[in-house]
């Protein structure tokens, strides 16, 4: 468990740098028509919203046992990967890429929360 912890936090941190870089260029440089745009901020704000998720489940694990949360971080990386990758892809391929893996994503969106709540909750009192 602590090599997974350990790749855990290191995604994170990769996550967190991405998400402002990403949002710099898409603020500065990128040129998104209207639709693109909207589908950019839309990736950015659950990229964003979700390292918070992310962070509170490798918090958690550190202070309970560790499955359930550590299962909600790899749910919130892995909405991460396909909710808003399949959202940036859209915007920077100009809408040529599809956006079909975003309703999985969203479903792992719902997963992890439920699951770092079920863990929050086991952990109270201990």
């Amino acid at each position: 468990m602590f090599i997974l912890t350990r790749f855990l936090w290191l995604t994170l941190g990769l996550l967190g740098l991405s998400a402002v870089a990403l949002g710099a260029y898409g603020a500065h440089a990128a040129g998104f028509d209207q639709v693109a745009h909207d589908r950019f901020e839309a990736a950015l704000l659950y990229h964003l919203v979700h390292l918070a998720g992310l962070a509170a489940s490798l918090l958690l694990a550190g202070c309970a046992p560790a499955r359930l949360p550590l299962g909600a971080a790899v749910l919130f990386i892995a909405g991460t990967a396909f909710f808003s990758g399949s959202l940036y892809a859209s915007a920077f391929s100009g809408g040529a890429t599809t956006t079909a893996l975003a309703p999985f994503g969203g479903a792992c969106f719902m997963a992890g929360w439920l699951a770092l709540g079920i863990a929050g909750a086991r952990s109270v009192g201990k």
